[in-house]
Parts: structure tokens; sequence; C-alpha cells
């Protein structure tokens, strides 16, 4: 275990490593179709189980001759909506199931830097399944420990872009959505509804995989439609950070749009928004500065109707504890699964019709829903 600690706190502490890895995350990830291509076996698996999905659980066919050990690796506040979501839904699943089971939640809670201890003591538990809901460098070179010795299975949560270094030594499935895809139709929808005078800045990730996947793709896309972007800000991926940025940015420039790269980004733009009373030099009205979300807000349901959010993408992100159960269920049958399964997201507009807007979040909640408020 000691030899443990001191190797990820090296990982942590090389500067040099981490920005090494930041910059060479592209060319390490391949996206859905890639991966498709160099597994060609794998797709007719992912529909397969896609299918599993959308229909009513079949409990397990096996005779369990103990509990199976799942080890839930979590971030930040244990009692956020977002983690809470994933595992009521994850809960309901595997007793719908009947799988006989134990779950272990490690937290690694850390605002800077990275707390240690959860990672030691999941090397001591040993458990069967681990559930990885954040891959960064530390979380990566943490997992490639279990994927080597093959003894306990992983499971990546919310990372749909397989790497072409475990190839060869996979995790038992990764699961998340196509980032990419939702990405590109967020702008899309901003170049055919902004004027074509509309200010547009940017409050960016610091290089990482979403930054990667989100961020510079939807400043590529702008290129391509001919959009020019003001001002680019890099934000921490937190609250606090966007909103601070956001108010200086509203009160030194005229801005019509600001794009907001991750969820915690989009709700500090919109805090500022809303908290700042200022108006358009040339109409001596309230401006009316928009942002874009994504998935369910701080504020519930009612977030996605705020006037200041001009869309956000819906993630099903039930789908994914639903398939994190159903993933064990295979495996415990030893049935075939896929490597990757990407899940459904979509894009609501604000114009979005309310009746709409609800069948969309029951479908995308179908379990947790009630958590929001």
């Amino acid at each position: 275990m000691r030899k443990l600690l001191l190797y990820l706190v090296w990982v942590c502490c090389s500067s040099t490593m981490s920005t090494a890895w930041a910059s060479s995350v592209a060319m390490d990830l391949m996206d859905g179709q890639d991966f498709y291509q160099a597994m060609p076996r794998q797709r007719p698996l992912a529909e397969q189980f896609s299918s599993i999905l959308q229909s009513p659980p079949l409990p397990i066919r096996i005779q369990q001759q103990r509990s199976v050990n799942v080890a839930m690796f979590l971030f930040g506040d244990v009692d956020s909506v977002e983690n809470q979501a994933l595992l009521l839904a994850f809960r309901r699943r595997m007793r719908e199931l009947n799988i006989d089971y134990r779950l272990d939640i490690y937290v690694d809670n850390a605002v800077d830097g990275v707390d240690f201890s959860p990672y030691t003591k999941l090397t001591n538990a040993q458990p069967d399944y681990i559930v990885m809901t954040k891959l960064g460098l530390i979380q990566r070179r943490f997992v490639e420990r279990f994927l080597r010795s093959g003894d306990t299975k992983v499971i990546v949560y919310n990372f749909a872009s397989p790497l072409k270094q475990w190839l060869h030594h996979s995790p038992l499935m990764y699961l998340g959505f196509d980032q990419k895809k939702v990405t590109t139709m967020l702008a899309d929808y901003l170049h055919r509804s902004l004027p074509p005078d509309a200010r547009l800045s940017a409050m960016v990730l610091p290089a990482d995989y979403l930054s990667h996947l989100r961020c510079d793709l939807f400043l590529d896309e702008m290129v391509k439609h001919q959009r020019h972007i003001d001002r680019v800000y890099v934000a921490s991926d937190d609250k606090h950070s966007a909103f601070t940025l956001t108010q200086a940015l509203l009160k030194e420039a005229p801005v019509d749009f600001v794009f907001s790269c991750s969820a915690s980004i989009s709700e500090g733009v919109l805090a500022a928004i809303q908290s700042q009373k200022y108006e358009d030099s040339q109409w001596n009205v309230p401006a009316r500065v928009k942002t874009n979300g994504w998935g369910v807000s701080w504020q519930g349901v009612s977030g996605l109707t705020s006037p200041a959010l001009m869309a956000s993408a819906v993630f099903m992100q039930d789908e994914l504890s639903i398939a994190i159960a159903e993933a064990i269920k295979l495996d415990l049958e030893a049935q075939n699964l896929p490597t990757l399964y990407i899940a459904n997201s979509t894009l609501v507009p604000a114009s979005l019709d309310p009746v709409v807007l609800r069948f969309v979040m029951q479908k995308a909640y179908p379990y947790s829903g009630s958590l929001w408020p």
C-alpha cells in the first residue's frame, strides 16, 4: 500500500506529467465510430445491450453462490443530487434484477488536489466490481492496476471514449454519452438562432477530457459557421469560478451569449447573469444575455425554463445507472456484453413546449426524477 500511495503522490505532483497527459488526451481517445471500426463485433453487442436497457428488467437467471461486492467511487459531495440520482437508480435496478450484492461507496471530495485515503481503502478491499465515475490522470493510473490484474472488473461511468492504450486490457465497460454529437447540435442550433451580429464569449475548461470533446469542438464549430468569439475565458469546473469571471465579463464589454462548457460553469454563468442589473448602452433596456446548459441544473427542471438559458443538453442519466446493473448481471451470467455503450442525449431549446419538456425529463430520469426540485 505504501508503494501505491507514493506512486499516486508522484503522479499528482508531477506537473510535467499532468501537462503532457492533458496535451496528448486527444491522441489517445477513440470516439464511438473509430472504436466500432476497430472492433466490428462490438456494434451488434451494443445494439443488443440497448434493447435490454429499453425492456422491462428480467431477474438474474443463475443461482449466486455469494453476494457480489460492488464499489462505487464518487467525487465531490456524496449528497449532491447527481450522486444521489446515480445511487438511487442503480439500487432500484439491482433490486429489480434480484441480484444479491453489497454496495460500498468511496468518495474523493477534495476541493483542491486529491484525497488518497479512498484509493488506498479501495485497493485493500479488492471488490468484484469498481464503478469509477471520473477518469482523470490520477484515476486512470489507479484503474490500470486493476486492469492488469484482472481480479476486479472496472466499469468506467460517464466516459464514452475508449483509450487506445487500453484496447488489449479494457475495462468491463465504458458508459457515457456522445459529447461530440450533442456539442455539434448545440453549435448548429445557436448559429441558426442567434442574430448575425451577436456578440459571443466563451467560458471553457482547462485541458482535460471534456475540454477536448466540448470546449475545443464548440470553438471549432463556431469557426466553421464564421462566428467570431470575442473573448474566451478559462474557468475551473466550479460555479464560483464561472460566476466571478462572468461578472467581470459583463462589466467589461457588451455580450449577447456566453458559451458554458460544463454544468458547473453554466450554473455560475446563469447566477452572474441573473444577479447583474445592467443596461444595454444603445437601447437603455436590460440586456438579454443568454447562455447554455448541460443537463438539469441545481434548480431542477425549472432551471431549463430560465429566460437566460437559450438551450440545454439533456442526458438520459438514469440509463447509465441501469446499464451498470445490467452489465453486472450479464457478466455474472457469463454472457457477452459490449465494451462500449453510448446512452442517448438530446438538445432542449428554450422554445420547447412544457408538456414535451416534462416527457423528455421523465424519459431521462425514470427512476430518480423524484430527486429533482
